[in-house]
């Protein structure tokens, strides 16, 4: 029996098996003015116009999350609190990320329900039993869950899936539109600054996060600048409610959260110091994971360290470890730099490292910019996977005067970008390394 067959059952038999025809007429006439309505959504509606949703809840009927639909007047639904907001505003409204296992939705509590949630001790990880909500359908065609005055809420039982299994790994929600809900480790910060949105200060922090070798920033807006400080950095966060820009930024909004599970500390990290860089105190390192720039003045070309504690900070615009602790290492396999596919590229990721032959290079010219003219040279990179659009600005030009076309060259430190047509290409900054692809990094 399908989920409308049963509905429409539970239906029938609080108002007549004779209403069933006149019943089957409205649900269809529904969906013919609104294809996005299931029938089984338009059958929720039809019920709760007919004042039904009481009778309805007195059996242990709840609504899949995949399965709600904008403008149910009363619904039951069971879900995990994948993420929470602080309250915000007067009175007060709080915001929610819920999830099933059909789906996640994201759902707003207000005036009373707020009091209801702090009452029965809601957080991030709990599965809780709703009654009485009801659905709004957003401009852009996702459903919002509301809590509102009548809503009763309450613990749920066994059965809901655990709270990792509604965040992806950082590298699967790269380029994915709308909200995204992943895991990641802390590895750094950048300084606070400011920012005028519409005439307001606000507040602006990055966030350095990575995933096996993969990095991005996710920037911390409003109330999530001082949420987090350098006590988090090496765990994994898992963050609900992000969002990516349509240019390949990722960043929070006032529904996001964060929450840091008690997991154990990581292992050493190996750290094969490869080289010195241009840049004063700066190496070019290598971990399992790929390729880091290294700063430090105490350490030398040539030492294989094990790291059990560091910190990521700004440079530039990209970013370098800094070793806190660490002590020599003694192994016999030393970490290779791990390099990306031009395939597996994506924008938004950060201080990546790709391989492959140089062709279509154009000569260095001048360019304008807001900041005044600086040189600028650009080329495609190619491997087995595909090619890709390559940039270079200002001092990063030099790197490429001694490149011709048909070589191999390995980039490292580069940052994948979106033009306006929405296709990748690689941005080669100042702080970026061009290196024949025989060199070991």
């Amino acid at each position: 029996m399908s989920d409308y067959e049963a509905l429409l059952r539970r239906v029938l038999s609080l108002v007549g098996e004779d209403k069933r025809e006149e019943i089957e007429v409205e649900v269809e006439r529904r969906v013919s003015e609104d294809p996005r309505l299931t029938r089984l959504g338009a059958l929720y509606i039809v019920a709760g116009e007919l004042g039904l949703f009481e009778g309805l809840r007195q059996g242990s009927s709840t609504v899949a999350l995949s399965k709600l639909v904008g403008g149910l007047g009363s619904v039951n639904i069971e879900a995990r609190v994948i993420g929470v907001s602080r309250p915000r505003r007067e009175p007060p409204v709080v915001y929610l990320r819920l999830g099933d296992d059909s789906g996640v939705v994201d759902a707003v509590a207000w005036g009373d329900a707020v009091s209801r949630l702090e009452a029965a001790n809601v957080a991030i990880g709990k599965s809780i039993l709703v009654r009485g909500a009801y659905t709004r359908e957003r401009p852009d065609g996702a459903v919002e869950v509301h809590l509102g005055e009548h809503a009763e809420i309450s613990e749920a039982g066994p059965g809901l899936p655990p709270l990792e299994h509604f965040f992806a790994e950082l590298p699967e929600v790269f380029e994915a539109r709308g909200t995204v809900d992943f895991k990641a480790v802390i590895l750094g910060f950048s300084e606070a600054r400011s920012v005028s949105v519409k005439g307001e200060a606000v507040g602006v922090r990055d966030l350095l996060i990575g995933w096996r070798g993969v990095k991005a920033e996710l920037s911390l807006w409003r109330d999530h600048v001082g949420l987090l400080d350098e006590s988090s950095i090496g765990k994994i966060a898992y963050v609900a409610g992000a969002k990516w820009s349509p240019g390949g930024t990722l960043s929070t909004t006032s529904r996001s959260s964060i929450f840091i599970p008690p997991l154990p500390p990581q292992e050493p990290v190996l750290l094969k110091i490869e080289r010195r860089l241009p840049q004063q105190g700066m190496l070019l390192g290598i971990t399992q994971d790929g390729v880091e720039r290294v700063y430090s003045e105490d350490i030398s070309p040539g030492q294989l360290i094990s790291v059990r504690e560091m910190r990521y900070t700004r440079v530039g615009k990209g970013w370098a470890i800094i070793p806190l602790e660490y002590e020599p290492a003694h192994v016999e396999a030393e970490p290779r730099p791990k390099i990306q596919a031009i395939g597996d590229l994506r924008a938004g990721m950060v201080d990546a490292s790709v391989q492959g032959e140089v062709f279509s290079k154009s000569p260095t010219t001048r360019m304008k910019t807001k900041k005044g003219e600086t040189d600028f040279s650009s080329f495609w990179l190619k491997d087995m996977s595909g090619s890709i659009f390559c940039k270079a600005w200002g001092e990063a030009v030099k790197m490429l005067e001694e490149v011709r076309e048909g070589e191999q060259v390995v980039l490292h430190f580069v940052r994948v970008v979106k033009n306006p047509w929405g296709e990748r290409e690689v941005y080669i900054g100042e702080e970026s390394l061009v290196a024949p692809s025989d060199e070991p990094a």
